[in-house]
């Protein structure tokens, strides 16, 4: 007898008798009925799923493939397909360009990238700012204090005149936003005096070169004494004061005080930081 080569099914020989065809044909008759068995039944709808590696070794499961028939790509998606291996594509993934970039609503339906900001700076919402609505932008100050900066002098500074002279009390700073307010509070001393009953000075705060606060009023005599049938006076003086000024720039900006005498006649002077007493300004910025 000889045998199949794949399944090893027994089956007659060429030179066999006649009369053994019958049984040679009932043995490779039950060899494939054997060999067959999980083929045999299985319902509607189930497939035919390998159960081990052994040849011939099948079971029926339910079909899992689902009932898709077709993938079609949406809004944003590319791609899909009816048959066969099916890829889509989102372009989001196109849309984004950098580290940082936020994906905004543009419209209907429809979107954008938009640019990370600079540090520090804050998403905010713009309805004037096409498409995107909202923009970075640096937060707004709210009236906070942003910065400080402070200087403090004791060089002696004497001034015998009536036009207005530098006192050496002097601070700069550097706003970081043009829309910032800055606040400036000074303490300034010193003494004036003449050979006559009455002595009064003068003292004003600039912005660089401008006038900003005449403490004054307008006049000189910021402060003032007579002493009536006296033949010399000689007053110490402490003025302080603070102006809430508005430079409107973003550029190094200078503050400073200036002062002068009443009158220059019977020896009128007067002396900042006498004795090197100590004058003081603070500048403060101040967010709006």
């Amino acid at each position: 007898m000889a045998n199949t080569t794949n399944f090893n099914w027994e089956t007659p020989d060429d030179t066999d008798l006649v009369k053994d065809g019958a049984a040679a044909i009932r043995t490779l008759g039950s060899a494939i009925d054997t060999s067959l068995v999980d083929l045999k039944g299985g319902t509607t709808g189930q497939i035919l799923s390998k159960t081990s590696n052994t040849d011939m070794d099948f079971t029926w499961i339910a079909n899992d493939v689902g009932d898709i028939t077709a993938v079609s790509a949406g809004t944003g998606i590319s791609g899909g397909g009816t048959s066969g291996a099916i890829t889509i594509t989102n372009d989001m993934a196109t849309t984004i360009t950098a580290s940082g970039d936020i994906v905004v609503g543009t419209g209907s339906g429809t979107y954008d990238n938009l640019p990370i900001g600079t540090t520090g700076q804050v998403l905010t919402a713009d309805t004037t700012v096409s498409p995107y609505k909202v923009k970075w932008a640096t937060p707004a100050g709210g009236g906070k204090v942003l910065q400080v900066v402070s200087a403090t002098t004791t060089t002696s500074t004497t001034i015998a005149s009536t036009s207005y002279t530098d006192t050496t009390l002097t601070a700069s700073i550097t706003p970081s936003s043009a829309t910032s307010k800055i606040l400036v509070i000074f303490t300034q001393t010193g003494s004036h005096g003449r050979t006559a009953n009455t002595s009064a000075v003068g003292l004003k705060l600039l912005r660089d070169a401008t006038t900003i606060f005449d403490i004054g009023g307008g006049g000189i005599q910021s402060d003032y004494v007579e002493a009536v049938g006296s033949t010399e006076i000689q007053r110490r003086i402490v003025i302080s004061g603070s102006y809430l000024d508005s430079p409107s720039t973003t550029s190094a900006t200078t503050y400073k005080t200036q002062g002068r005498v009443y009158l220059t006649t019977s020896s009128g002077t007067s002396t900042y930081q006498q004795s090197s007493t100590p004058s003081s300004i603070i500048l403060m910025e101040i967010g709006v």
